[in-house]
């Protein structure tokens, strides 16, 4: 077929519209893009002096934003999306490298909604169930009005 079009190079491109085409027995290796766009993101972050409403949105945002899309096609680890809100969680309580400081609320107390006490952070791997469920929900039952034709 090569021969036939004329093509002297097959090119195997390792993303597609920003996903991993292929994914292999580690989700982790494969996702791992993800987590370091986050860390570069929030490292620019670290410089600035940044209020607690100001570093509240840049992590709903940006930092929680940036692996949505994959979440709703991919079912990324556990625990790669305990990495990643471990992640949010230093920066929210301005962890640098050699400096640990106190966190004065527990993760949980972190991703309880704001009218609960909490601060309404995201559960990344609750997120990422609830996205492929919207998925499965949007092309896989014949109930919905699109399926019948709507």
């Amino acid at each position: 077929m090569c021969d036939l079009l004329q093509v002297t190079k097959e090119m195997m491109n390792e993303r597609y519209l920003g996903l991993p085409v292929h994914v292999g027995q580690s989700k982790m290796k494969t996702f791992a893009y993800l987590k370091d766009r986050i860390w570069k993101r929030m490292q620019g972050w670290n410089e600035k002096f940044l209020s607690w409403a100001g570093k509240e949105i840049l992590i709903k945002a940006v930092a929680q934003a940036i692996p949505t899309f994959a979440m709703g096609c991919f079912d990324l680890s556990k625990s790669l999306c305990d990495q990643i809100g471990a992640m949010i969680c230093r920066f929210w309580w301005n962890h640098q490298e050699g400096k640990h400081k106190i966190h004065w609320l527990s993760k949980e107390q972190m991703l309880k909604l704001k009218e609960e006490g909490g601060l309404g952070f995201r559960d990344i791997h609750l997120f990422n169930l609830a996205m492929l469920v919207k998925q499965v929900r949007r092309h896989g039952s014949n109930r919905t009005p699109c399926a019948r034709g709507c």
